[in-house]
């Protein structure tokens, strides 16, 4: 039978821009977009474990990450021949769109030599590797995780200040002070104490005990810090996070790390 004129009408053909919409989308991912010939970027000098490090990066024009060059100081034909090669890698991936995110989670972290203190930099001072280092000054400047950095940029402003002072955080503490100060300031000055106000109560006068006893609550605290320091020490601990359950108590397992609460490894058997 025909079809009725109100089937034909409601019979729509393909909305030719979801075709194009997808076409797109398939293109982008899998062709690689290539930076400007001209590009800006940033070169950062630092000295890692005694060897210096220089980073280059290349810009997009909106000023997302697309490539990076490693050049070291001290290093050999082989040595400087794969980190060449690692930084192409790096640099083909991300021009083929795979996030930063990715790379950074997977780099982070790596142990091997040198490494050590950080000089140069104003927001890493410690790093695992050479690698460790590159992909936590990445991270802080393309995605601001200032959660991998030792100093935060709160800690550079001339204007910062420094907290963790019970002193600055509870006023109350000067109280005894301002008391002492009062008493001194009623004084008339010439060799006789002020007139009593017939009421017997005696003036009260304290020189800072409260001041004393949270010092003294500070001294304590400090000390049972540095005891648990030592007591880490001992036991052989790295410094470094267990990937499984967070805790810092990795422990040198010949060349790999061990956890001492859950047993897991860093990859090694």
């Amino acid at each position: 039978p025909p079809t009725p004129a109100a089937e034909l009408l409601s019979i729509r053909p393909e909305d030719p821009v979801d075709k194009v919409s997808e076409k797109l989308v398939y293109r982008y991912l899998h062709k690689r977009r290539r930076l400007p010939q001209r590009r800006n970027g940033y070169t950062q000098k630092a000295v890692v474990g005694g060897h210096k490090v220089y980073l280059r990066t290349g810009e997009y024009a909106e000023g997302t990450l697309g490539e990076v060059f490693i050049d070291m100081h001290k290093e050999g034909a082989a040595f400087r021949s794969l980190m060449n090669c690692f930084a192409i890698a790096i640099s083909l991936g991300l021009q083929h769109g795979v996030p930063l995110e990715e790379f950074v989670d997977a780099f982070v972290f790596t142990r091997f030599e040198p490494n050590g203190m950080v000089q140069g930099h104003d927001n890493i001072k410690m790093s695992t590797s050479v690698i460790d280092y590159i992909f936590r000054d990445l991270a802080i400047t393309y995605l601001g995780r200032h959660d991998l950095a030792q100093v935060s940029p709160e800690d550079l402003r001339g204007d910062a200040v420094r907290g963790g002072d019970p002193f600055d955080e509870d006023p109350s503490l000067y109280e005894d002070e301002e008391v002492v100060a009062e008493i001194e300031l009623s004084a008339n000055g010439n060799g006789h104490s002020p007139q009593a106000n017939g009421h017997g109560a005696d003036v009260p006068v304290n020189s800072g005990s409260r001041l004393v006893s949270e010092f003294d609550h500070v001294v304590a605290s400090q000390g049972v810090q540095a005891q648990r320091r030592q007591e880490a020490r001992l036991k052989g601990y790295e410094g470094d996070p267990c990937g499984e359950c967070g805790q810092f108590t990795m422990v040198r397992n010949g060349t790999c790390l061990k956890c001492d609460t859950c047993g897991s490894t860093s990859g090694c058997s």
